[in-house]
């Protein structure tokens, strides 16, 4: 692909609340990431082609918003454990269920524009029209619809508009008020205590940048005046 030009597909998901887990919150209030980790969007892409594609082929950007972040609302957990009864009426059940209330954070109505290059565009394409599994935003019950699909051309530019979405920190002299979080970049599917994290700028309202932006980006068109940017991301680190 030349650089003046990279192909990509493009598809709009939309579902009526996410929440995407911090990894190590086990117990009490549960928080939810303002947007989708990297990990998370590797994950939809794997559930829409039926298999873990290789990290190294694959760059996405994404924007994303919902109509309300961070409401707080409470849902019943079961704790379960074995049961050990080895006489009368309690040894015919084998398992102990306790319930209990967890608060936990949503965001409601999301809806994430999701841009992907691949080196096989077509079965990425053909993926996200036709899911080999329930393509979910966050946790496995929250569900996402795919509103469209489409192969975009996108073009390097370096002035306009930052969306809100995810972007590096290197970004932050462009975006002081974009929070920066310590976020997973790619969890090994087979091996899932290994964690690749990195800090990313969760972008949450449109900047308009006034000089050129500190590292490539691209736009679906670049002849606008204003065109809004995409900074591709890698799911692995890039050797130096």
């Amino acid at each position: 692909m030349s650089a003046e030009r990279l192909e990509a597909v493009k598809v709009v998901l939309e579902g009526p609340v996410a929440s995407f887990r911090y990894p190590h919150f086990l117990i009490g209030r549960q928080p939810t990431y303002p947007m989708p980790p990297p990990s998370t969007i590797y994950g939809l892409i794997s559930a829409a082609l039926g298999h873990f594609p290789d990290p190294q082929a694959l760059r996405f950007a994404y924007r994303f918003e919902c109509a309300r972040q961070r409401v707080d609302d409470v849902e019943t957990i079961w704790f379960v454990q074995p049961n050990t009864a080895t006489r009368g009426e309690a040894a015919k059940k084998n398992l102990e269920a306790q319930s209990n209330i967890l608060p936990r954070e949503w965001l409601v109505h999301p809806r994430l524009t999701l841009y992907v290059t691949s080196d096989e565009l077509e079965a990425l394409y053909q993926a996200f029209r036709s899911p080999s599994y329930t393509l979910t935003l966050g946790r496995s019950q929250e569900l996402v619809s795919v509103r469209r699909v489409e192969r975009v051309v996108l073009h390097p530019v370096r002035k306009g508009w930052l969306e809100p979405g995810l972007f590096p920190v290197s970004f932050r002299a462009w975006a002081p008020r974009a929070p920066a979080i310590f976020m997973p970049r790619f969890i090994v599917p087979r091996s899932r205590h290994h964690v690749d994290w990195d800090w990313f700028l969760a972008l949450d309202a449109p900047v308009y940048l006034t000089g050129e932006a500190p590292e490539p980006c691209w736009a679906e068109s670049p002849e606008v005046a204003d065109p809004h940017l995409l900074y591709l991301h890698f799911f692995q680190r890039q050797e130096e």
